[in-house]
């Protein structure tokens, strides 16, 4: 599966996941900050340089300058690029916390269109502690020993049924203007089954720790 990783302009608080991650490397716009604290040039900058001064470019593989009066946002117009492309998986680092609220909201919206097309995508936190992911019909499992995951619905006849988490549901209606779905919890030992009846879900997980993170927590 080809996977991308977009940064949005709001650089994310750790920029260490560049030296990480594998696949396609994105700047979008001021993203591109993240790379220079790496020492790491992306395979792509997409860029109307309204946040990002053209100087502390350097040498990315290839760069698309946009102009700033356009439709499209620059991650939107990045993400339609790489699906052209064949891209099924994306990743999307500085794109939630600390920019702008309409740029988050669009950002989110983002998942519903690559879930239209069967893409895979999931965006972080800025503090990378946290992701977001679109789920349809289909059952799901997890195998987080704790932390919180919250689903919202995002249509009207969404019916789901939770097991193996701490408040269970059994083919549940979610309303969208209702978060119930808010806050449920892992268990240790336990595995986690979603199981999506009908409609999608908006899921807020935390995410598992890597070892590096492991070894600060101690």
């Amino acid at each position: 599966m080809k996977t991308a990783i977009l940064v949005g302009a709001s650089s994310p608080l750790d920029s260490s996941f560049l030296q990480d991650e594998k696949g396609f490397f994105v700047a979008c716009d001021s993203g591109y900050r993240a790379f220079l604290e790496q020492g790491k040039e992306p395979d792509l900058l997409v860029a109307d340089f309204d946040t990002l001064d053209p100087s502390l470019v350097h040498s990315p593989k290839d760069v698309i300058r946009l102009s700033p009066v356009k439709d499209d946002t620059d991650v939107f117009f990045a993400l339609k690029f790489l699906l052209e492309r064949g891209y099924e998986e994306f990743h999307f680092y500085g794109c939630l916390g600390g920019a702008r609220i309409e740029h988050e909201i669009a950002n989110v919206v983002l998942l519903s269109y690559l879930l239209d097309r069967k893409k895979k995508g999931i965006l972080y936190t800025n503090d990378n502690r946290q992701e977001l992911f679109l789920l349809g019909k289909g059952r799901y499992e997890f195998t987080e020993e704790s932390g919180f995951l919250s689903l919202f619905s995002q249509q009207r006849g969404t019916r789901v049924s939770l097991h193996g988490l701490k408040y269970e549901l059994d083919e549940k209606e979610l309303d969208p203007t209702i978060p119930l779905g808010v806050s449920n919890e892992f268990l240790p030992g336990r595995k986690a089954i979603v199981t999506l009846h009908e409609g999608r879900v908006l899921v807020v997980k935390e995410r598992r720790k890597n070892e590096k993170e492991q070894d600060i927590d101690r």
